[in-house]
């Protein structure tokens, strides 16, 4: 009888473990089912941004459309590249300069020979910049993590990073953090402002040049749905006309003061556009983008970026400057043309990981301004992509290669443009 008994409850007990494994399954594939949901729903939201706009032809830039139909923004003198892999906003919609059509044809002599540009999306205005009490708009920096805290989005990984915000007003939580649009005190001062050629001349009138220039990039993006920010680290940084192509190695050398002017030449003569050094806020909204797109893992993005970063821990075959194809070995430390190896793309833009670092806008303390991205003298999991990095706006290294990436937005009427700086003043 007792052995009977024993048996009926251990059929009860494998009844219920089943049962607690089949409601583990089930319960598994809901949370599954529902990440898949929740991301192909920021995909979505991500990319229908300009759509939802209303986007139609004006004086500077007219509307393509994508592989998929959904509207870019394209300024005048420029045009979206019709090979594929190259037209689609969710994996990198690329820009070239001119009004030649980019086909497989002549998509290899275009990247070598025109500058090139990648749509970033910008679905969510009030995630990308904020305004204070006394009515000036801040950049939002963003901490990334791979930790599933709930401090962090769970989507991108995120949270903000020296500032707060409520009922709509944004504090910055010191003014000797990371903060954009800012001076760096120690340097921006009267005496060398006025030898730099920045256009302003002293302290005062560069701090309202820089948040003029933060301002416009605002109103830009707001009205087209995003920016486009440079495919490749620019090069030929010591000439006073850089380019942003492929295969380019004159991508060191320079300091943040010079590399600030000569950015602006990239647009030549073309009045609808305005180039620029890119923006902490703008690298940060790059970066969620690739985590949203899933063309990047958190992971991949806060803890790790070796996997698709020219750091001294990565090995990958590119093209070196001879035009042949070179073995890059873990544990060496071999900096490289722009664009030349897949192993360094994400969504259609190459060395965000490593390689060189990048030059950005946003302010350190009284002393530094912030460089991103890691270089290839050191790992990618102690660099990672998303790494803030600093320096005095006047160094320049021959062991840690400064280069920075340009910053491209399509410009509103002048008109317009002057109306706002006005309200501003």
């Amino acid at each position: 009888m007792a052995e009977k008994t024993r048996k009926q409850i251990n059929r009860k007990m494998v009844c219920i473990i089943c049962g607690i494994l089949a409601v583990i399954v089930v319960l598994t594939s809901l949370i599954f089912a529902f990440s898949k949901k929740e991301n192909s729903t920021v995909l979505q939201a991500t990319k229908s941004t300009v759509n939802a706009i209303n986007l139609e032809n004006n004086e500077h830039m007219h509307v393509e459309e994508d592989a998929s139909g959904d509207k870019v923004p394209v300024p005048n003198g420029y045009v979206g590249s019709s090979v594929a892999g190259e037209n689609e906003i969710d994996t990198g919609y690329v820009i070239y300069e001119g009004e030649e059509e980019v086909t497989d044809s002549n998509v290899a002599d275009a990247q070598k020979s025109r500058n090139q540009y990648v749509w970033i999306p910008v679905p969510d205005i009030s995630k990308f910049y904020g305004t204070d009490a006394n009515g000036k708009k801040w950049g939002k920096q963003y901490q990334f993590s791979s930790s599933m805290s709930s401090s962090y989005d769970e989507i991108t990984g995120t949270k903000p990073y020296n500032w707060s915000e409520s009922d709509g007003v944004m504090t910055i939580s010191s003014k000797t953090s990371y903060r954009e649009p800012d001076i760096v005190k120690s340097y921006d001062y009267d005496s060398t402002l006025k030898t730099r050629g920045l256009g302003a001349k002293t302290t005062h009138e560069f701090l309202n040049q820089l948040e003029k220039e933060f301002n416009n990039m605002i109103v830009s993006v707001e009205k087209y749905g995003g920016f486009y920010i440079g495919r490749y680290e620019t090069g030929n940084i010591n000439q006073e006309t850089p380019v942003v192509q492929k295969g380019n190695t004159d991508i060191n050398f320079q300091t943040w003061y010079n590399m600030y002017k000569r950015c602006k030449n990239i647009k030549g003569d073309n009045t609808n556009v305005e180039t620029g050094m890119i923006w902490g806020n703008q690298w940060d909204r790059t970066l969620m983008w690739l985590i949203e797109t899933g063309s990047k893992t958190k992971e991949q993005i806060a803890d790790d970026s070796t996997s698709w970063g020219n750091y001294n821990n990565a090995t990958f075959e590119y093209v070196n400057s001879s035009g042949s194809t070179a073995t890059k070995n873990e544990g060496s430390s071999t900096r490289i043309p722009t664009g030349s190896t897949e192993y360094t793309k994400a969504n259609n833009i190459y060395d965000l990981a490593g390689n060189v670092w990048d030059w950005t806008m946003e302010a350190s303390s009284s002393i530094n301004r912030v460089c991103r991205g890691g270089h290839y003298k050191k790992d990618g999991d102690r660099y990672p992509a998303d790494y803030r990095n600093y320096y005095g706006p006047t160094n320049y290294f021959s062991y840690v290669r400064l280069s920075f990436r340009t910053l491209y937005k399509v410009i509103l009427s002048n008109k317009k443009i002057q109306n706002y700086n006005k309200s501003k003043n």
